[in-house]
């Protein structure tokens, strides 16, 4: 058993070199059957995925398939893959330029210099590498780069050394929108537009990469470029006139993530360990629900999972022979403040949301957007609604789900993982304008009495009480549907359940859902269906007390009827169900009891 579980695939969580799977035997799962869909689709090539998802690694391994200077490696580092068994006439035929801007400083004192100083030392790199290919005294060379002050004159220099000797390039630029969008979130737009637009020394930089590409000596004769949104390429090249976007082509759509069977195999890799004591199919339904139902193309069917969150899982299971509590891989959560400009407006020194933030509730309230998918478009469009839920697609916010009857994408949450995300930034967003703010110290005290004490009172009092003292949140609280996107996000913060809204049981649509998690918390003892109700605020009280005893008896009769549903009671095993009926005056909480 020893020897075996030496021989043991390590889980390559967090990895991107190619060479380390090798090397230190990792666990890979093969995406190299892609690289001929790659070779046919272009030279210059543009693609987008969410973040955490592969892309790293599926460019570290076209490096490694087209570089000249690992031609002898080709076997060592490709035996038993999709590739080696059939290889492409390119392999081993280009010097590599390998880009990654996220070692470029986002500190926008000095970002131009940090710029030019990575450039230089990628190209002094590049150059040291192929010397002899290229014939270089490197002496010379790293002279003439210490004179230079900007990164396209580095970049037109190395261009120049490719040039005289007829060297083919191909040129990978890993996470091309990094720095720009760290600098277009903490900084502003109107930096962003300054290294961007006109003589800005990223625009600048990429004009020097796009004639690398079309003058009739170019050395570039391919280019691959990656990121997570199209803001900074559009901004930077006026269009998609450098690359071929290939981002929403169906035959690539699983080129990066896991596809269903490649998660089972990964599973049933790991049982030998005998430290797997749950099913496959008990792990599949787990994780599917929470990392699954990712699609990149209308024209695909196939579902793809986060990368990293499958690999996280595992880790953490294999640590505990149990299913991890906390399910959420913190890594993979989009920083708020990427998203802040977009949902944020600053007015006259007061942030306010604007209707981006509408849209986010209205995901919330829904479950799912219609619209089309836009390919491109710069940031003085990005206010636009189309533009603004094209970009909670990238960032992986949203994914396809369909075709409308009028030719719309439908697009909805993908996952647990990410409706929690939406959570987050709801609240995130309420307490940055001061809207609303809860204590979750406090919240999370409470939300523990309710899930094994049966306590619930404490909580919806201490939420209701805060909301009836913000001032903020009375002007968003107008309507039923309002309030229960209201409290989805808010019960939705709870580590102990899974909340559901609208939820079809038993010939009707159940409110919220609070349906526990009881495989990663068994010792939960009660579940939830709360039925939520409104009126409008009214200076008579005789009309209100009628109201609330009306809309009472309809909501209890509801909760007994969804009670009875019989899938639900399986789900929620022996924990003892408790129905709730909250009826608010405005943002008052009017009415609170068990049916």
């Amino acid at each position: 058993m020893m020897n075996e579980t030496l021989r043991l695939k390590k889980i390559p969580y967090g990895v991107s070199d190619f060479n380390d799977f090798r090397v230190k035997n990792l666990y890979y799962v093969d995406k190299t059957r892609f690289i001929r869909d790659i070779e046919e689709k272009g030279s210059y090539l543009f693609l987008i995925r969410p973040r955490r998802f592969g892309k790293s690694l599926f460019l570290a391994i076209l490096e490694a398939y087209y570089d000249i200077a690992l031609k002898d490696r080709f076997d060592s580092l490709f035996s038993g893959t999709d590739i080696h068994r059939n290889p492409t006439a390119e392999k081993n035929s280009y010097m590599i330029l390998k880009l990654n801007f996220s070692a470029v400083s986002p500190d926008i004192s000095r970002i131009e210099e940090a710029f030019l100083h990575y450039i230089k030392k990628s190209a002094l790199r590049f150059l040291t590498k192929y010397a002899k290919l290229l014939d270089i005294d490197m002496k010379m060379a790293r002279d003439e780069f210490a004179s230079l002050n900007s990164a396209s004159e580095a970049m037109i220099t190395l261009l120049d050394y490719c040039k005289e000797k007829e060297q083919k390039l191909y040129v990978i630029i890993d996470e091309y929108d990094n720095f720009a969008n760290t600098i277009l979130s903490e900084s502003g737009e109107q930096a962003f537009v300054d290294i961007t637009h006109g003589s800005g020394f990223l625009r600048v930089f990429f004009n020097v990469v796009k004639a690398g590409t079309t003058d009739m000596d170019s050395p570039i004769s391919r280019l691959f470029m990656s990121g997570v949104s199209p803001i900074t390429l559009d901004d930077v090249t006026s269009g998609f006139n450098i690359a071929t976007n290939i981002t929403l082509d169906p035959d690539i759509n699983e080129i990066m993530g896991f596809t269903r069977t490649e998660v089972e195999t990964i599973i049933e890799y790991y049982r030998q360990t005998g430290k797997i004591r749950h099913s496959t199919p008990e792990l599949m339904e787990i994780m599917s629900q929470w990392y699954n139902h990712y699609r990149f193309s209308i024209d695909s069917d196939t579902e793809i999972f986060n990368t990293v969150h499958v690999l996280y899982f595992i880790q953490q299971y294999l640590l505990r022979s149990a299913i991890p509590k906390d399910m959420i891989d913190r890594n993979v959560r989009i920083d708020y403040k990427k998203l802040h400009h977009f949902i944020i407006i600053d007015q006259k020194g007061t942030p306010k949301t604007n209707g981006n933030f509408s849209m986010l509730q209205e995901i919330i309230e829904n479950g799912s957007i219609h619209s089309n998918i836009e390919k491109g478009f710069p940031i003085d469009e990005i206010t636009r609604p189309d533009n603004f839920i094209s970009l909670l697609y990238y960032f992986g916010l949203l994914t396809i789900r369909g075709i409308d009857e009028e030719d719309n994408t439908i697009l909805t949450i993908p996952n647990e993982s990410i409706k929690r995300l939406y959570y987050d930034y709801i609240k995130e967003a309420y307490t940055e304008t001061g809207a609303f703010n809860i204590e979750m110290y406090t919240y999370s005290n409470l939300m523990s009495r309710m899930a094994f004490r049966g306590e619930w009172q404490p909580l919806v009092n201490y939420i209701a009480q805060r909301m009836e003292a913000s001032s903020g949140i009375r002007d968003l609280m107008t309507h039923e549907k309002a309030m229960q996107v209201f409290w989805n996000v808010y019960l939705g913060l709870s580590q102990y359940y899974i909340v559901y809204t609208e939820k079809e049981m038993n010939q009707g649509f159940a409110d919220l859902v609070m349906e526990p998690l009881l495989v990663q918390h068994p010792a939960v003892k009660y579940s939830y269906l709360l039925e939520i109700k409104y009126i409008k605020p009214s200076k008579k009280k005789e009309t209100i007390k009628d109201q609330v005893k009306n809309k009472r008896e309809e909501a209890e009769a509801q909760l007994n009827r969804y009670g009875n549903d019989e899938k639900f009671r399986k789900t929620i095993g022996q924990t003892t169900l408790k129905k709730l009926v909250l009826i608010f005056c405005g943002n008052r909480l009017e009415y609170f009891n068990e049916a």
